[in-house]
């Protein structure tokens, strides 16, 4: 975020038609969270002499491999989306209307 072409977002693009379609009564939110949870599993069963590891010390190839049927399209794309998009002028707020990246401009919650 922040730079020359504004955001980029990485991430699963399934439907929840195709959601469906694969695991009935499930949404596309409970495949892409309970997929990374089976790839975990999956991964521990064949690595059992790894122990307790941090997530990024996973081979994201093997985990995606497993993944990978119930995420449907994964894409990158460009954004235009900035943390002062959609900001109500209702309320008065402390931002950096002049870099939209500064982080006091991003809301926690």
């Amino acid at each position: 975020m922040g730079h020359a072409r504004g955001a980029y977002w990485f991430g699963s693009q399934l439907s929840i038609g195709e959601a469906r379609r694969l695991v009935p009564h499930n949404n596309a939110t409970s495949l892409q969270v309970t997929s990374a949870v089976l790839a975990g599993m999956i991964w521990a069963i064949r690595h059992p002499d790894r122990g307790i590891v941090e997530a990024d010390d996973l081979d994201f190839r093997e985990v995606l491999e497993i993944q990978m049927p119930y995420l449907g399209p994964v894409v990158g794309v460009y954004s235009g989306w900035t943390p002062l998009d959609e900001r109500t002028p209702l309320f008065a707020e402390d931002v950096d209307r002049d870099d939209p990246w500064q982080f006091k401009n991003f809301r926690v919650t």
